[in-house]
């Protein structure tokens, strides 16, 4: 997840000026991952869908 999120998250951001800028970057990406992005490794579920379904 950590590449993924440098590189397809953080690569298309506005660079972040200050500190609580850069904590909401975090915080959305964070989201993103966890709720949108749907990942092949997951069954094509996302992150959250996958927890739940294997749980």
């Amino acid at each position: 997840m950590q590449n993924d999120f440098k590189y397809t998250w953080l690569a298309h951001q506005p660079y972040p000026k200050t500190l609580s800028e850069l904590e909401d970057l975090v915080k959305r990406g964070v989201e993103y991952f966890n709720t949108v992005e749907i990942s092949s490794k997951c069954n094509n579920l996302t992150a959250e869908d996958y927890r739940n379904e294997v749980a």
